[in-house]
């Protein structure tokens, strides 16, 4: 292998490398851009927010999961007061 061989050969390798950084780079500004959405959002619409984190049995113990039995049966136990 010739020593031009050999610069070509390193001069593919640090493109593929530029590249690969490079799309990694977009990618991780991608995701950025969409938590930061997801987070305005979620401040936006708190309710709606809660209600999407009721996927399973634990997290669909919270108030903001509940149906309207839920909270029927709940206001007999505590005795809800009518405001």
């Amino acid at each position: 292998m010739t020593a031009q061989e050999k610069m070509k050969e390193w001069f593919m390798i640090c493109i593929v490398a530029a590249i690969s950084l490079s799309m990694l780079g977009g990618f991780l500004s991608c995701l950025d851009i969409e938590a930061e959405k997801q987070r305005q959002w979620e401040k936006e619409n708190p309710v709606d927010s809660a209600k999407e984190r009721c996927y399973s049995k634990i997290r669909g113990s919270r108030p903001a999961c509940w149906s309207e039995g839920d909270w029927e049966v709940f206001c007999e136990r505590v005795q809800c007061k009518q405001q």
